[in-house]
């Protein structure tokens, strides 16, 4: 029914409540990077079990503290742990560039006549030159060319230099389909810029460039692109562009057969060599690698590859031939992640349960212990139990390997055959492989899509570039809302820790948003075929204290407010001991304690306990964890509840409205215990009044706010003063007179 009062009527409308409940972020949800026994590189996974750790990411291994530190959190009560499994790169900024291989295994039918086969070793895209090319010669005939070609979209001017420019004036460029960039030209850029020579102008365009350079060739200036291929697009454009350099104005497009050398997809390379060489079939490996086969099988199969395209494809110049008798590649196998857990895996193919001679079984075993099993396959594409269909599925597939067909229609040999190759890529490992690239999201930067994210630890990589690049993560990449657990090295005593925060990493003062706790702790051996025959292990303890902060931030409402630290809320299940028993003496803590470390230590009857809740930072406005972490809460919190006030209207009214809405959320989290005193005026304000908004304020499409918050402080040294009573005496004296 319409509102409208047009005639005579009763209309009901729904105010907007007077005030809007703020919902409470997540205080406890982790972010954990480190070496795993299998599982996606690079990619956060979810696991609120160490169930589900084990299931994607395996059990434990020698080499990593990923797996003790899961176990330590899960077991202290965490339940939400974002888990980034990280390998050695050769480029962080390239997530490809990792060295861990998938290991690899092929089911064969013997007997028949095979084909000559050139296996590369690189996967795609490729990296090539203009011109570079392959010489492909296939059965014994006369090798056939295949060239790459790319040029790159340009524009030259059309007079040569001198160039007469005026302070102030821009030239716009778009680069490969980009946004435009507008590279502006000032005196001091000059010489004289009425008399700019070639060589300074190039100058000027490549500091402001990007995709694309600025050259000199014959006096005359030539701007291109870096893209060299049929993708490549350059425009410049305005007056500057035509008034003063004679450039062409529209779009420049490059050249080439493929889209661009610096990036050749697979695709690319079927299509040239399958349309010029006769008798040869380009493919991808399991490995996702290039391999170039003859359709043609036997002895008088044969298949040779040169040419200075061969490195970029990572293929070698061998003669590589056929042969009248032998295995034939049917299926090619690869394991589902990269690592050596997969060189454990067996696939055994059996006789078709439904007794079709058209069909197979395939089973998996890890172990020696059978896995999955998946009846009655075929080889045929399109047919319900097609086998890449089977294995491949994302829902009902293997765990364990992927398939990829190599000849439809063959059925393999009954047979078992063992994966291998599979490497964890461990070698070179280093810190930045931890840390990651903000660009193209490894290491800690791959926990840039978990919004939740409160507490980040990198277990078992404690070093002063990974511990600052913790501290300048939760600081700045996610705005001070998250907060760093950071580990002792191994084998440090107390003075060796003490130099560590305040001179190698010089982490003392540093940051409000991590904590630092001492010494490594000893658990029960959970595995002892990996660690040894020894009853305890030494862990680091920041997947064992992060389970601690979440048993008690769950523990009541407002638990996030609580000092993690002492002999129930510190407590430390499943710690039997520490690594440094210096711990133990009062003497050793006194010497740490000022230096901003928190120790981790037990007394006479006490359980193994957190002694300490201070921040790297003393002089911050927060400086202990409780504190810190409970101001993070209330300010994640308060940033998602007034998202309704962005784009309304900067009235009295809104501004009204967000401190009401901000003040009763307060008075909820003062009843949690956040604040020194119950009484609402005494533990916090909201002001939102006339004064932080004035008219400039509201024109610059700003409504400030300012909340202070009068927060808990722990109680950190309990001093009792004894001395003589005297009571009775001074009594007596007064009734003597005296």
């Amino acid at each position: 029914m319409s509102r409208e009062l047009l005639s005579s009527k009763v209309v009901v409308v729904e105010e907007e409540p007077r005030v809007r409940g703020i919902p409470s972020a997540p205080t406890s949800v982790a972010g954990a990077v480190g070496l795993a026994e299998r599982g996606p590189i690079g990619k956060p996974v979810l696991c609120t079990t160490m169930e589900d750790y084990q299931a994607t990411f395996g059990g434990f291994t020698p080499d990593s503290d990923l797996a003790l530190a899961a176990m330590g959190f899960f077991e202290n009560g965490g339940s939400h742990l974002w888990v980034v499994r990280t390998v050695h790169y050769e480029d962080a900024a390239n997530p490809e560039s990792h060295t861990a291989t998938r290991a690899t295994a092929a089911l064969t039918t013997g007997g028949g006549p095979t084909p000559a086969v050139a296996w590369g070793t690189l996967r795609p895209p490729f990296t090539l030159a203009n011109g570079q090319h392959l010489e492909v010669a296939v059965n014994g005939g006369a090798a056939v060319d295949v060239a790459f070609a790319g040029t790159a979209a340009s524009v030259v001017a059309s007079r040569p230099g001198p160039y007469a420019l005026t302070a102030g004036q821009a030239l716009r460029v778009r680069v490969d389909g980009a946004r435009d960039v507008f590279v502006s030209f000032s005196a001091g850029d000059f010489a004289d810029a009425t008399q700019a020579t070639p060589e300074e102008v190039a100058a000027v365009l490549n500091a402001g460039l990007v995709g694309g350079r600025a050259t000199v060739e014959a006096g005359a200036l030539r701007i291109s692109s870096d893209t060299l291929g049929a993708a490549s697009r350059l425009e410049v454009g305005d007056e500057v562009a035509n008034a003063v350099f004679g450039f062409p104005l529209g779009p420049q497009v490059g050249t080439g057969n493929v889209q661009s050398l610096r990036a050749v997809e697979l695709n690319e390379v079927r299509s040239l060599v399958e349309a010029s060489v006769a008798g040869v079939r380009v493919e991808a490996s399991s490995l996702g690698t290039l391999q170039l086969r003859t359709l043609a099988t036997g002895p008088g199969a044969s298949l040779r590859v040169q040419g200075d395209a061969s490195l970029g494809l990572g293929l070698d110049s061998l003669l590589h031939q056929g042969a009248a008798s032998g295995d034939m590649d049917v299926l090619r196998l690869a394991a589902t992640d990269a690592g050596a857990y997969a060189n454990r895996l067996e696939v055994e193919v059996r006789a078709a349960t439904n007794g079709s001679p058209d069909s197979f079984d395939v089973l998996i075993l890890e172990d020696g212990t059978y896995r999955e099993s998946f009846p009655n396959l075929t080889s045929i594409e399109g047919d319900a139990r097609y086998v890449e269909r089977a294995l491949n599925d994302a829902r009902t597939g293997s765990r364990y390997v992927e398939a990829f067909l190599v000849e439809p229609g063959a059925v393999p040999d009954v047979q078992t055959v063992a994966l291998s190759g599979g490497s964890d890529g461990l070698v070179g490992l280093g810190d930045s492989d931890f840390i990651g690239s903000e660009a193209t999201k490894t290491g800690l930067y791959a926990l840039d899509s978990v919004q939740e994210l409160s507490l980040l630890l990198v277990p078992g990589r404690a070093t002063p570039a990974v511990h600052n690049a913790m501290v300048r993560y939760c600081e700045v990449a996610r705005d001070g809302l998250a907060f760093a657990v950071l580990d002792s090295p191994a084998g440090y005593g107390a003075t060796d820790i003490v130099s560590y925060v305040s001179e190698e990493a010089a982490l003392e003062g540093l940051s409000e948003h991590a904590a630092l706790y001492w010494p490594r702790v000893k658990v029960l051996n959970p595995a002892r075929g990996v660690f040894g025959n020894v009853e305890q292990v030494v862990v680091p303890p920041s997947g064992i204290i992060a389970g601690v902060f979440a048993r008690n931030d769950s523990a009541r409402p407002g638990g996030v407010y609580d000092s993690p630290a002492g002999i129930e809320a510190g407590r430390m299940l499943g710690v039997l001991g520490f690594e440094s028993n210096e711990v133990l003496e009062e003497k050793k803590r006194d010497v740490v304690y000022p230096h901003r470390v928190n120790p981790l230590t037990t007394g006479p009857g006490l359980p193994r306990f957190i002694d300490g809740s201070r921040t790297l930072k003393a002089g911050g406005n927060f400086p202990y964890v409780g504190e810190r972490r409970g101001v993070s809460f209330i300010e994640k919190s308060l940033k998602a509840g007034l998202e309704f006030a962005r784009h309304r209207n900067n009235t009295e009214g809104l501004r009204a409205q967000v401190r009401r809405f901000v003040s009763a959320f307060l008075l909820v989290q003062m009843r949690n215990g956040a604040f020194r005193s119950m009484e609402p005026e005494k533990a916090f304000f909201v002001d939102a009044s006339e004064s932080l908004n004035p008219p400039s304020v509201v024109f610059a499409g700003q409504l400030v706010a300012r909340v202070g918050l009068a927060t808990n402080k722990p109680a950190e040294f309990i001093v009792l003063r004894i001395a003589q009573d005297t009571r009775a005496l001074e009594a007596e004296l007064a009734s003597a007179g005296a």
